[in-house]
């Protein structure tokens, strides 16, 4: 039987990467990179998978002839670049969301896999937030997802779509060419971490985070591209409950050999008070994520290291 193939649009960033490694030995793999670097090139010979150019603000759609099981976009702008130029960054995103949808309409893939945010919810405040939250983003990077959402909910082919809403996915990098996400908050510790031996907050650690594992992710997406017919269009991706930044600290340092010394600025956030993301669509499906962040850690200190 021939092998399952997946298209990941955005393939190449850092869960991307990732997440092409981990399906690459059961499927054929095609990733698009938007820009190439010597890292990201080293990465693309070395690893298991095919890979094409694509940028929605050069190219009218995705320039392939092939026919996917699987297509998972990630290749939506970051919140720096949806600030930086709101409109630009909303036709880019509606425009690589549509070129992925054209595949589903065109009979040339089965299923879409598309990565939004957590942050089409808005700002901090609410204790709980299910699926049925009215998004009120007040931020141009959560318009930008929510636009994009509602033009996949108004597709023709809504009934093959699958939206994610991801907190804060967390892993180790798979190549050093990371962008905008070097700077994440657990990249940021575990690069400290390896470089210095101790790690240090600007926030005086008492703001909340809700954090997942990358192979949690992974394992998400796997069971969203199986089941038969989705009971939903959008699904939480998420731990489920957060934990102070003090404790994922505390965590990166428990996964190390040597001690690491731990230190709080004065800095805060609006995320002061525990939230609980409703997970139960996911876990209704068979999802058990393990809520693993400490393994990905010490994985991530030994890449910073090498």
């Amino acid at each position: 039987m021939a092998r399952p193939a997946t298209l990941i649009v955005g393939g190449a960033g850092y869960f991307g990467a990732r997440l092409a490694e981990a399906l690459a030995p059961s499927q054929d793999v095609t990733v698009t990179y938007r820009s190439m670097s010597p890292v990201r090139q080293a990465w693309l010979d070395a690893a298991p998978v095919s890979a094409f150019a694509y940028d929605s603000a050069r190219d009218t759609g995705l320039a392939t002839d092939r026919s996917f099981d699987l297509v998972v976009n990630l290749a939506m702008p970051g919140a720096r670049e949806a600030q930086a130029d709101p409109e630009a960054a909303m036709d880019r995103a509606l425009a690589t969301a549509g070129a992925c949808a054209a595949l589903l309409t065109e009979g040339r893939a089965k299923r879409l896999v598309h990565f939004s945010t957590f942050h089409v919810y808005g700002g901090a405040g609410a204790p709980d937030y299910p699926e049925d939250t009215v998004p009120t983003p007040t931020h141009p990077y959560g318009a930008t997802h929510l636009a994009v959402e509602r033009a996949l909910a108004g597709s023709a082919a809504a009934e093959q779509i699958a939206m994610v809403r991801p907190t804060n996915l967390v892993g180790a990098p798979a190549h050093r060419e990371l962008g905008d996400q070097a700077g994440l908050i657990f990249l940021d510790l575990c690069r400290q971490a390896a470089e210095t031996g101790r790690m240090v907050l600007r926030n005086d650690g008492l703001s909340y985070r809700d954090v997942l594992a990358f192979p949690d992710a992974v394992d998400a997406v796997r069971l969203l591209a199986e089941v038969p017919a989705l009971p939903y269009s959008i699904f939480n991706l998420a731990a489920g409950t957060a934990v102070t930044l003090q404790s994922i600290a505390e965590g990166i340092a428990e996964g190390l050999h040597d001690p690491v010394e731990i230190a709080y600025g004065d800095g805060t956030d609006p995320y002061r008070s525990e939230f609980h993301v409703d997970i139960s669509r996911l876990t209704a499906l068979g999802w058990t994520p393990t809520h693993d962040f400490r393994a990905e850690a010490a994985q991530a200190v030994a890449a910073f290291r090498r």
